[in-house]
């Protein structure tokens, strides 16, 4: 009789331990791709216990600390409506949780790490900068997501289910690449947290906004070359981001543009699936017309629509404001979707000729024209020396009074949008307000204190008659420290900060309400 678990893909084993009043009994513990198995006779066919390596699984583990080192004790699993604990060796019980985090979630969060400071928030989650237990140099965010909402919202929890599986692939298959890094995943009665890298720096858009004038070509062509390899790595992987902009895109060091992260991959899809996920989705000014523009919702688009928000981001670096103008969303989304643009001209001219090439075929509408990743990485601009120097681009500036090469298809005087989410905050009054503390109960906690009120938009549908509907996602840069605030004035915050006392009671909170083992 052929097994239906395959034994020969066994990713690690030990040998873990079930106690009894009577006496113990031994478990041989294996771990699969896509289970969990523990069995008392070695590659058993029929194990008495199978976990499915799903989110929706919850695994507990039971800890203490010693020495100011935590020693993880044993590993809980819910087993016909009862929790069964397994006790095994410190060493062994640690990989099995480095094989399966991420593949399902963790519980009680309390028990791996100390929430210290309220970093930022949107409408449906907030950020934390948290401390590993037993390490003193550790320092992470856990990005801490509304549960209610994901469930409420029409396609939340498939995008929060979506970006954990996509930055679990990534953070597997390509370790030094660009993008942010997803450590665990744990779930508490009300809140998801994700537990990612704590960002140092700025966001790009962020970047943009400090800058009194142009950035340099050599930074330009440092940021371009980062975003354009993460991309590349993305597509090769068969994975299109679809929200690319400058929110989006991070630094992790301060002031170190070779330090470029991108984040926030709940909009990104598989291209190997049969139907994508909100087919028309990104932010507007950033979008590629072939999405926008899509009819058919089952027919797919090609990965290089990344490539055109590159192009826009590309832009914005360039000329300093963005490609497509507007007064609202609504004329930001409208002139995107129409792309009614020219890049020729005396404009043109302010920046050297490998980047003005660079930029038209980054910036093809027809996305059978539109250069790949690859193939930008390729261009003379990466390659050839910078022809045109910032000097002269800048003083082109003050004496050019040529027409903006973006041709306006509406009245009246144009400026750049505020951000489009601003504006879809207007609209929606059916916004989960998440102001409230983030609190669970006695089965599972971290317990933040009022943030600042900033309000942000979430995952949000526009309805328009002319526009059809369009989906756009919470801004949230959620990796970083608040801006312009040290480490030294948060530690001296009594507004932000966590008292000892309160993380000391969440810690004594048991993992869960057993009932007696049979």
């Amino acid at each position: 009789m052929t097994s239906q678990y395959d034994y020969s893909k066994i990713q690690f084993e030990c040998v873990v331990l079930r106690k009894h009043f009577i006496r113990d009994v031994k478990y041989y513990c294996y771990v699969l791709d896509k289970y969990l198995l523990m069995s008392t006779k070695p590659k058993d066919e029929k194990p008495k216990y199978v976990l499915f390596l799903q989110l929706s699984q919850q695994v507990g583990w039971i800890t203490e600390q010693k020495d100011n080192k935590l020693i993880i004790k044993a590993l809980t699993i819910r087993y016909q409506s009862k929790f069964k604990d397994f006790t095994g060796k410190t060493e062994d019980l640690h990989i099995i949780r480095q094989q399966i985090k991420n593949k399902v979630t963790f519980v009680k969060i309390s028990d791996f790490y100390e929430a210290q400071y309220n970093l930022g928030k949107g409408s449906s989650a907030k950020v934390i900068q948290i401390k590993e237990i037993g390490s003193e140099s550790t320092l992470l965010a856990a990005k801490a997501i509304d549960k209610h909402y994901l469930q409420k919202s029409q396609f939340g929890m498939k995008a929060f289910l979506n970006e954990v599986e996509i930055l679990n692939l990534l953070n597997k298959q390509c370790i030094n690449a660009p993008f942010i890094k997803l450590y665990e995943t744990f779930e508490g009665d009300y809140t998801y947290y994700l537990i990612l890298d704590l960002m140092q720096g700025r966001t790009l858009a962020e970047e943009m906004e400090l800058w009194k004038e142009l950035f340099p070509i050599k930074s330009v062509r440092i940021i371009m070359q980062q975003l354009l390899e993460g991309v590349r790595i993305l597509h090769e992987n068969n994975i299109i981001h679809r929200d690319l902009k400058p929110d989006n895109i991070m630094f992790r060091e301060q002031d170190q543009y070779d330090t470029l992260i991108i984040v926030d991959f709940g909009l990104s899809t598989f291209t190997e699936v049969s139907k994508y996920q909100f087919p028309k989705c990104g932010t507007p000014g950033y979008v590629a017309p072939e999405v926008l523009n899509l009819i058919d919702r089952d027919q797919k688009y090609d990965k290089v629509c990344d490539v055109f928000s590159c192009g826009c981001i590309f832009y914005k670096l360039l000329f300093g404001h963005s490609l497509f103008y507007g007064n609202s969303f609504n004329e930001v989304l409208a002139q995107n979707k129409k792309c009614n643009f020219i890049l020729d001209g005396r404009d043109m001219d302010m920046i050297p000729l490998d980047a003005q090439q660079l930029l038209k075929r980054m910036l093809a509408k027809n996305p059978l024209e539109r250069i790949t990743a690859k193939q930008a990485l390729e261009s003379d601009f990466f390659i050839c020396p910078v022809t045109q120097s910032q000097q002269n681009i800048s003083k082109m500036l003050k004496t050019n009074n040529s027409s903006n090469i973006f041709q306006p298809t509406t009245e009246g005087q144009l400026s750049e949008a505020d951000s489009p989410f601003q504006r879809v905050q207007n609209t929606n009054n059916e916004q989960i307000d998440f102001d409230s503390d983030i609190s669970e109960n006695k089965s599972s906690s971290i317990q933040i204190r009022q943030l600042p009120s900033v309000k942000k938009p979430s995952f949000s549908k526009m309805e328009e008659t002319n526009l059809d509907s369009f989906y756009t996602k919470d801004p949230l840069s959620s990796f970083k420290k608040i801006n312009a605030i040290s480490l030294k004035s948060l530690n001296e915050s009594q507004d932000n900060k966590i008292y000892q006392s309160e993380i000391d009671q969440m810690q004594r909170i048991s993992l869960f309400n057993r009932y007696k083992d049979n």
